[in-house]
């Protein structure tokens, strides 16, 4: 369990009807269900980026980004009627997002807020309304960020001043920039097109955004060295919407926030032994000894099954309106539990374990007295994780284990596909490759007149992880070495071929024996004769299920909001 202190916030085609009836924030209706315009607009979002418009998104991806959703949610109401949402991994799993989510909204709510008034979110916000196109010429020196040269501090600032004064005394910029400057810039000579304020280095952006479009700054140092800027435009960031402003709230906050980590968590400390005292907490410190002592006779590796079930339930802690439990810990922890194991063994480390655990489910509580449960986009994300592992459990139970393969199968399989198994024949090569032709041919004739192949690869071939090996590439298929393998096993064994046109060069080789096609030992295929057998099964499955998944739920969609959005 970790203290709740940082601020880190989660954020086929269908047969369908016409979408008459729908309303005007409802993409599509599957039986009873609704799928909103705004989450349709979240996953347009997660693939394309986020826009205020996605009309540009041909209609037909639209429409088979939308048929997937249709599809999911169908799997998560039929999860929904095989009594899904009885499984316990899946109800650790959403307690633990709802705690997650909850938490941070809270966190964001009480501490950040407060920290970071509206007032300072709009005007960072407004920083993205101008943008200025700039060119600069950069003088690094050594010690300075990304530098590669050797010069001395002074010296790139001497060298820095007479070139700012040339640029102000008429001389070409670009050119300048080409010549002098320091970094990739240097080929664009020094542009670095439009840009916003917070896109580069503070000192940098200061300067620039004060100069009038053609005017030329006096040297600005940053971390990165000495420049001079030439402002070449100003204009209104396209990009920019007043309206967006709610919408980029939280990613304002985002990067804000890090500057006042140190005050933020100071409150919440002082926030938590608050909590604490309006909730009655208290730790039931006896039965956290009897955990620990317990703790200290289970055998190493047994997890939390080598409990009992009167000591996973077994109360360590209690506040007004709850508790905590020994196996709400595990639930935390679940997969993670070596990371626990030890803890458990000390009464000071597992009585740290409980305040934390604790203090989580304080939060939530209290973040429900506040309604933050409630909040539309809460619900709309516990929706889409409820749908998508409610999905993914229903797929578990209509595919995955019903697909399951038995050892006699798998046997049979083989037997009856012997070809899908062979080894295909090989042929043992030696190469030496050029990338001159005429050279390729010169090796070949020395070859073919019986020069020792090997000393000719360690002098000519230019494949220097085959050179260390005196040419020898081992046996090859037909298939595996190009031009090569094909020519070496027309010739035959025993041979000397090329040269051939293989990669950018030629190459001129030596065969050796060859080896005929064997049928490859069961033992050693047997997990790939398996899991083909299962993928096969699996797509019948799905695609049976899928079938009668569309013939039990009705579709409507809106099409003409989809072609709006």
């Amino acid at each position: 369990m970790r203290k709740v202190v940082l601020f880190t916030f989660l954020l086929s085609g269908l047969l369908y009807l016409t979408g008459c009836g729908l309303s005007d924030d409802t993409v599509a209706k599957v039986g009873g269900a609704k799928i909103s315009a705004e989450v349709f607009k979240q996953n347009l979002s997660r693939r394309f980026g986020p826009k205020d418009s996605y009309a540009e998104v041909d209609s037909a991806v639209k429409m088979s980004l939308l048929n997937k959703m249709i599809l999911n949610k169908m799997k998560a109401m039929d999860g929904e009627k095989l009594g899904l949402e009885d499984d316990e991994s899946y109800k650790a799993d959403i307690k633990m997002l709802k705690s997650r989510m909850l938490s941070n909204r809270y966190f964001e709510k009480i501490i950040v807020d407060k920290l970071i008034p509206e007032s300072e979110l709009r005007a960072e916000f407004d920083k993205n309304k101008e943008q200025v196109k700039a060119s600069h010429i950069l003088i690094a020196y050594k010690g300075a960020q990304r530098s590669t040269v050797n010069r001395t501090k002074e010296e790139a600032a001497a060298i820095a001043a007479k070139l700012a004064k040339r640029a102000k005394n008429g001389e070409d910029f670009g050119t300048l920039a080409e010549k002098n400057s320091d970094g990739p810039s240097a080929k664009s000579k020094g542009d670095l097109g439009y840009f916003s304020k917070g896109r580069m280095a503070p000192s940098f952006e200061n300067a620039a955004f004060a100069l009038k479009s053609g005017e030329i700054s006096d040297v600005v140092e940053t971390p990165f060295g000495f420049h001079i800027i030439k402002v070449e435009d100003r204009r209104t960031n396209p990009a920019y919407n007043p309206a967006n402003f709610d919408k980029e709230k939280l990613n304002l906050k985002r990067r804000l926030y890090p500057s006042r980590q140190d005050s933020g968590a100071a409150m919440w400390n002082r926030h938590s032994e608050k909590l604490r005292k309006d909730y009655d907490y208290k730790t039931i410190d006896e039965n956290i000894e009897k955990i620990a002592e317990a703790a200290k006779t289970k055998k190493p590796g047994s997890g939390a099954d080598g409990f009992t079930d009167e000591e996973r339930n077994l109360p360590l802690a209690e506040w007004s309106g709850g508790k905590l439990v020994l196996n709400d810990i595990f639930n935390f922890y679940g997969k993670r539990f070596r990371m626990l194991e030890s803890r458990l063994k000390s009464k000071e480390a597992l009585t740290q374990e409980v305040n934390n655990a604790s203090l989580l489910d304080i939060v939530i509580q209290d973040a429900e007295k506040m309604g933050i449960d409630k909040e539309a986009d809460i619900q709309t994300q516990m929706q889409n994780a409820k749908d998508t592992r409610l999905a993914g459990l229903a797929e578990k139970h209509e595919v995955q284990d019903k697909a399951q393969v038995s050892d006699a199968e798998v046997q049979a399989y083989y037997d009856e596909h012997p070809t899908e198994y062979e080894r295909p024949a090989q042929i043992e090569l030696w190469e030496i490759y050029v990338t001159d032709e005429n050279l390729a041919k010169k090796i070949a004739r020395k070859a073919k007149a019986g020069s020792n192949f090997e000393k000719l690869a360690t002098r000519y071939s230019e494949d220097k992880y085959y050179q260390k090996k005196k040419g020898y590439l081992g046996y090859k298929a037909e298939n595996r070495r190009g031009a090569v393998s094909k020519e070496a096993f027309v010739l035959g064994p025993g041979k000397i071929g090329g040269p051939v046109k293989y990669r950018n060069g030629w190459a001129v080789f030596k065969t050796g024996k060859r080896k005929e096609k064997t049928l490859r030992p069961f033992n050693e295929v047997r997990t790939q004769v398996k899991n083909k057998i299962q993928n096969m099964k699996s797509k019948e499955l799905r695609a049976a299920w899928e079938k009668e998944l569309r013939n039990k739920y009705s579709v409507k969609i809106n099409t003409a909001l989809v072609e709006k959005i």
